[in-house]
């Protein structure tokens, strides 16, 4: 059953992408409206599978790809549905949904259903936090991604003096710049607390101690220092929004390079 609900989750996801993608150019009220509804079905079902997994296998599905991919489209997901509810900010969702579309595909078309925990996910507090503070902190970089991406637009936009309808559509660059920084900083304590709670993990399990040099603690190590950097130089260095943003995207991309090691 979870796999056939998980199916018609990307279902409406796609449709869902289509709608906010179709609402983007056009600017139609009631493709808005059905968006955020298409998106609230999704996320629903979305939650549902999430609940039956966690009653299946007795803890967070997470000890995957496909089940940490599928966490987090669902937490960007409710991150849009939060905003939305809170500032009607319809042109997010042409930007979170695309991503959170493909991230949800391969639980979607590669998963075969919910099953058991690994034992060590269980028994060890210190990796489930670990994980799941470190997806978390995930989540929060690539909506820092997606809004850098969305400043960078609205920039070029503004500099070449193309007031279009897209153009109306981006919130203002100081509203924009000011959701980057909140969700780097949102996002670096998230990190910070994985990496801390995998340290020690590491050491319980007689993995070298605390610092073992192995590749996934390095790339961990250099996506913290890199939004270190971020911070400190927007904090004490007055480095500019644009910059800031194109930051964001470059950090989201390692993100990622250091997400998909940890699980290959």
């Amino acid at each position: 059953m979870l796999p056939l609900v998980m199916k018609a989750v990307l279902a409406l996801y796609f449709v869902a992408t289509l709608l906010f993608l179709t609402f983007l150019v056009s600017r139609r009220r009631a493709l808005s409206v059905m968006s955020v509804g298409v998106t609230a079905c999704g996320f629903v079902g979305h939650t549902a599978v999430l609940i039956g997994e966690v009653a299946a296998s007795g803890a967070l599905p997470v000890a995957t790809i496909e089940q940490a991919l599928a966490f987090v489209s669902w937490a960007l997901v409710l991150v849009f549905l939060a905003v939305e509810l809170r500032y009607r900010l319809h042109v997010l969702g042409s930007f979170v949904l695309p991503l959170s579309f493909l991230l949800a595909v391969p639980a979607g078309v590669l998963r075969s259903g919910a099953g058991g925990a690994p034992p060590v996910l269980l028994s060890s507090a210190w990796l489930g936090v670990h994980i799941v503070f470190s997806l978390l902190g995930f989540v929060a970089f690539a909506v820092a991604f997606i809004i850098g991406l969305m400043y960078l637009l609205q920039h070029r936009l503004l500099k070449a003096k193309r007031f279009n309808m897209l153009y109306e559509q981006l919130p203002s660059l100081d509203l924009l710049d000011a959701m980057n920084q909140s969700t780097i900083l949102l996002g670096f304590p998230l990190l910070t607390i994985g990496m801390l709670a995998g340290a020690v993990w590491g050491a319980g399990q007689g993995h070298g101690g605390f610092w073992s040099w192995t590749p996934k603690q390095v790339l961990t190590v250099v996506t913290w220092l890199f939004y270190l950097v971020i911070l400190h130089g927007r904090m004490n260095f007055g480095w500019r929004a644009k910059r800031a943003a194109s930051l964001a995207i470059i950090g989201f991309i390692v993100v990622g390079v250091t997400f998909l090691y940890a699980f290959l």
